[in-house]
């Protein structure tokens, strides 16, 4: 369905009032919608038989990130949108927790690294560490097409360590998830003047592709696969 150019431009001239008048320029937008599924492939992965504690720093936990919406069609007005804001922590930790119960056999949470003593009291193996490394959001308008481009590069590190915090393994993960959202009716039209495109998918594919990485990677580590081997050699006194 073609929308005529001119109608675009006027409909842009009575954008900020509208937002003015559901409170999106007066910055009470709600957060965007993150909701994740996880890659249907990790359903026939192949779990090691370990039991870890599972740390995800607190910061990714609570991890939300604020990104701009870049509008950059020359020669039209230019208005500036609140920024977009993106709980990223609790959706990525619940997926790292579902993907890691998926890997292994048996997944305690920690909330910080714990003493020998503690681990060997709830039977662990090992300890998978999980850390923030990067977060870059790009949010992008045309609106001479109504179409809208998110981006989301997203970087963790992992390792997984013996029960004494001695390193087996270490890798750093890089994704990127790309969402494209466009117009093709009036009524879409006028969901976009109010609440803006939809950026959530962008963060939703990064996730789910790092989730899929992070299993594969652990999965097919040959560190973690010959501490496997180790451990279930018979101890000699």
């Amino acid at each position: 369905m073609r929308l005529i150019r001119p109608v675009f431009h006027t409909y842009w001239i009575i954008v900020p009032v509208i937002l003015m008048l559901t409170g999106c320029l007066s910055g009470s937008r709600p957060d965007v919608l993150i909701s994740p599924d996880m890659d249907k492939r990790l359903r026939h992965i192949n779990s090691l038989p370990l039991a870890v504690a599972l740390y995800i720093e607190p910061i990714l936990r609570t991890y939300v990130q604020e990104a701009p919406l870049k509008q950059r069609e020359p020669g039209t007005p230019h208005y500036v949108f609140p920024n977009f804001v993106f709980p990223i922590g609790k959706p990525l930790s619940a997926k790292i927790e579902e993907t890691s119960r998926m890997v292994f056999s048996k997944v305690v949470l920690i909330d910080s690294l714990q003493t020998p003593e503690y681990l060997a009291e709830k039977g662990l193996n090992g300890i998978l560490a999980v850390r923030l490394k990067d977060s870059k959001i790009e949010l992008e308008m045309d609106n001479t097409v109504w179409r809208a481009i998110g981006r989301h590069y997203l970087a963790i590190t992992t390792s997984f360590s013996d029960t004494k915090q001695n390193k087996i393994w270490e890798s750093e993960i890089v994704v990127e998830g790309e969402s494209l959202d466009f117009i093709t009716s009036r009524v879409e039209q006028e969901w976009w003047m109010t609440t803006g495109p939809k950026f959530g998918p962008a963060v939703d594919d990064a996730i789910q592709k790092l989730t899929y990485d992070l299993a594969q990677k652990l999965v097919t580590s040959e560190e973690i696969s010959a501490y496997i081997s180790n451990a279930a050699k018979p101890q000699h006194r």
